[in-house]
C-alpha cells in the first residue's frame, strides 16, 4: 500500500500543498501511519519530523486494497 503526504503544517503557520511539492516527493510505500503517528517528510529542501493529523485512522488500512494511495496532512513537529 501506498501513502502520500500532500498538506504540511509548518510551524510558522503556512501550509504547504501537493502543488509545491515533487510528484514523487512524500510518496512512500509500506504500512500508512495513522492519525497521531510521526514520519520523516521532506519539504523545501530540508527533511523534518511530522505528526499525521488527518488521512488514515486505526483499523482503516487493513480494509483498502493495496493499489489505495492514502492520502496524508502531517504538522511539523
Amino acid at each position: 500500500m501506498k501513502y502520500w503526504v500532500k498538506r504540511i503544517a509548518l510551524k510558522s503557520g503556512e501550509v504547504v500543498t501537493e502543488r509545491e511539492l515533487l510528484p514523487t516527493e512524500n510518496l512512500f510505500e509500506g504500512t500508512p501511519p495513522v492519525v497521531g503517528d510521526t514520519l520523516s517528510v521532506r519539504c523545501r529542501g530540508r527533511e523534518f519530523r511530522a505528526r499525521v493529523i488527518w488521512g488514515n485512522w486505526p483499523d482503516r488500512s487493513d480494509k483498502l486494497p493495496d493499489s489505495v494511495t492514502i492520502p496524508l496532512r502531517v504538522e511539523e513537529l
